[in-house]
Protein backbone atom coordinates (compact mmCIF):
# COMPACT_ATOMS: atom_id res chain seq x y z
CA UNK A 1 0.00 0.00 0.00
CA UNK A 2 0.67 3.52 -0.17
CA UNK A 3 0.64 6.84 1.78
CA UNK A 4 -2.92 6.15 1.90
CA UNK A 5 -2.45 3.79 4.59
CA UNK A 6 -1.32 6.22 6.56
CA UNK A 7 -4.55 8.64 6.39
CA UNK A 8 -6.72 6.78 8.73
CA UNK A 9 -4.11 6.86 11.42
CA UNK A 10 -2.95 10.83 10.83
CA UNK A 11 -6.75 11.08 10.94
CA UNK A 12 -7.08 9.27 14.27
CA UNK A 13 -3.52 11.58 16.01
CA UNK A 14 -5.19 14.63 14.28
CA UNK A 15 -8.31 14.14 16.56
CA UNK A 16 -6.09 13.01 19.61
CA UNK A 17 -4.40 15.64 19.41
CA UNK A 18 -7.71 18.11 18.91
CA UNK A 19 -9.23 16.48 22.03
CA UNK A 20 -11.65 15.48 19.45
CA UNK A 21 -13.81 11.82 20.92
CA UNK A 22 -15.32 11.25 17.51
CA UNK A 23 -12.61 12.27 15.61
CA UNK A 24 -10.16 9.99 17.51
CA UNK A 25 -12.38 7.22 17.17
CA UNK A 26 -14.14 7.74 13.49
CA UNK A 27 -11.11 5.57 11.60
CA UNK A 28 -11.88 2.57 13.14
CA UNK A 29 -13.73 -0.50 11.92
CA UNK A 30 -16.96 -1.26 14.36
CA UNK A 31 -14.94 -3.99 14.92
CA UNK A 32 -11.25 -3.13 15.98
CA UNK A 33 -9.67 -4.51 18.34
CA UNK A 34 -6.93 -2.51 20.85
CA UNK A 35 -3.98 -3.99 22.13
CA UNK A 36 -6.01 -7.72 20.99
CA UNK A 37 -8.86 -6.49 22.76
CA UNK A 38 -11.91 -5.88 21.11
CA UNK A 39 -12.98 -2.02 21.75
CA UNK A 40 -14.96 -0.95 18.13
CA UNK A 41 -15.52 2.60 17.69
CA UNK A 42 -17.92 3.24 21.29
CA UNK A 43 -14.55 1.72 23.26
CA UNK A 44 -12.10 3.96 21.82
CA UNK A 45 -14.13 6.89 22.27
CA UNK A 46 -13.84 6.25 26.49
CA UNK A 47 -9.98 5.77 25.94
CA UNK A 48 -9.29 8.97 24.26
CA UNK A 49 -11.76 10.53 26.86
CA UNK A 50 -9.74 9.20 29.71
CA UNK A 51 -6.50 10.29 28.27
CA UNK A 52 -7.67 13.27 28.12
CA UNK A 53 -9.32 12.96 31.59
CA UNK A 54 -5.52 12.58 32.41
CA UNK A 55 -3.70 14.90 30.53
CA UNK A 56 -5.99 17.24 29.63
CA UNK A 57 -3.06 19.44 27.09
CA UNK A 58 -1.89 15.32 25.90
CA UNK A 59 -0.32 16.01 22.08
CA UNK A 60 1.06 13.29 20.33
CA UNK A 61 3.53 14.11 17.41
CA UNK A 62 4.38 11.76 14.62
CA UNK A 63 8.60 11.03 14.48
CA UNK A 64 8.83 8.00 11.89
CA UNK A 65 6.48 5.85 9.64
CA UNK A 66 7.05 2.85 8.44
CA UNK A 67 4.49 1.09 6.06
CA UNK A 68 4.78 -2.30 5.08
CA UNK A 69 1.21 -3.80 2.85
CA UNK A 70 -2.01 -3.32 5.42
CA UNK A 71 0.45 -2.44 8.62
CA UNK A 72 1.32 1.40 9.96
CA UNK A 73 3.80 1.59 12.07
CA UNK A 74 4.66 4.95 13.57
CA UNK A 75 7.12 5.94 16.26
CA UNK A 76 5.60 8.83 18.33
CA UNK A 77 6.25 11.38 21.36
CA UNK A 78 3.59 11.69 23.64
CA UNK A 79 3.98 14.96 25.91
CA UNK A 80 1.57 16.35 28.64
CA UNK A 81 0.86 17.37 32.03
CA UNK A 82 -0.38 15.14 34.33
CA UNK A 83 -3.98 16.97 35.95
CA UNK A 84 -6.49 14.26 36.22
CA UNK A 85 -6.98 10.71 37.06
CA UNK A 86 -8.59 8.23 33.93
CA UNK A 87 -11.47 6.12 35.23
CA UNK A 88 -10.08 3.34 32.78
CA UNK A 89 -6.98 1.51 31.84
CA UNK A 90 -5.03 3.52 29.87
CA UNK A 91 -0.78 4.22 29.07
CA UNK A 92 -0.62 0.43 30.76
CA UNK A 93 -3.43 1.10 33.22
CA UNK A 94 -0.90 2.59 36.57
CA UNK A 95 -2.77 5.78 36.43
CA UNK A 96 -6.33 4.69 37.53
CA UNK A 97 -6.89 6.10 41.26
CA UNK A 98 -3.56 7.83 40.83
CA UNK A 99 -4.06 11.71 42.45
CA UNK A 100 -3.22 14.21 39.32
CA UNK A 101 0.98 14.80 40.09
CA UNK A 102 0.90 18.35 38.19
CA UNK A 103 4.00 17.07 36.57
CA UNK A 104 4.96 17.52 32.97
CA UNK A 105 5.98 14.21 30.99
CA UNK A 106 7.11 13.41 27.48
CA UNK A 107 6.77 10.05 26.22
CA UNK A 108 8.19 7.72 23.61
CA UNK A 109 5.86 5.28 21.83
CA UNK A 110 5.98 2.57 18.95
CA UNK A 111 2.35 2.25 17.60
CA UNK A 112 1.31 -0.74 15.56
CA UNK A 113 -2.21 -0.08 12.93
CA UNK A 114 -3.67 -2.58 10.81
CA UNK A 115 -5.30 -1.07 7.61
CA UNK A 116 -8.18 -3.11 5.95
CA UNK A 117 -10.37 -0.74 3.68
CA UNK A 118 -9.54 2.49 4.29
CA UNK A 119 -10.52 2.20 8.42
CA UNK A 120 -7.45 0.67 11.09
CA UNK A 121 -8.90 -2.70 12.29
CA UNK A 122 -6.26 -3.24 15.12
CA UNK A 123 -3.99 -1.08 17.58
CA UNK A 124 -1.35 -1.96 19.62
CA UNK A 125 1.34 0.01 21.29
CA UNK A 126 4.52 -0.45 23.23
CA UNK A 127 5.58 2.36 25.36
CA UNK A 128 7.87 3.31 27.84
CA UNK A 129 5.59 3.25 30.70
CA UNK A 130 8.42 2.97 33.65
CA UNK A 131 9.80 5.88 32.48
CA UNK A 132 6.36 7.45 32.61
CA UNK A 133 5.86 6.37 36.09
CA UNK A 134 9.35 7.87 37.19
CA UNK A 135 8.49 11.16 35.61
CA UNK A 136 5.14 11.53 37.50
CA UNK A 137 7.48 10.72 40.78
CA UNK A 138 5.67 7.06 41.17
CA UNK A 139 8.46 5.66 41.10
CA UNK A 140 11.90 6.13 42.38
CA UNK A 141 14.51 6.21 39.65
CA UNK A 142 17.28 3.20 39.68
CA UNK A 143 20.59 4.81 39.20
CA UNK A 144 22.45 4.02 36.30
CA UNK A 145 25.31 0.52 37.31
CA UNK A 146 28.82 2.68 38.33
CA UNK A 147 30.21 0.38 35.67
CA UNK A 148 28.01 -0.45 32.04
CA UNK A 149 28.60 -3.87 31.56
CA UNK A 150 27.18 -3.34 28.04
CA UNK A 151 29.79 -1.96 26.83
CA UNK A 152 32.36 -4.65 28.08
CA UNK A 153 33.08 -4.12 31.93
CA UNK A 154 34.26 -6.74 34.21
CA UNK A 155 31.02 -8.15 35.31
CA UNK A 156 30.50 -11.55 35.08
CA UNK A 157 28.12 -11.62 32.31
CA UNK A 158 29.95 -10.14 29.90
CA UNK A 159 33.15 -12.52 30.13
CA UNK A 160 33.60 -14.63 26.71
CA UNK A 161 33.57 -18.37 27.58
CA UNK A 162 36.12 -20.17 26.93
CA UNK A 163 36.30 -23.37 25.36
CA UNK A 164 36.70 -26.29 27.72
CA UNK A 165 36.44 -24.19 30.93
CA UNK A 166 33.18 -24.23 33.42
Amino acid sequence: MTGGTLDPVRRHIDGANRHDADAFAAPFAVNATNHGRPVGREGLRRVGQNLWAAFPDIHFEIETTVVQGDIAMCEMTMTGTHLGSPEMRVLGGFLVGVRPTGRAVKQHQMHLFRIVAGEITEHRAVRDDLGLMEQLGLMEANAPPEEDISRGGSDASTRQMQPGRT
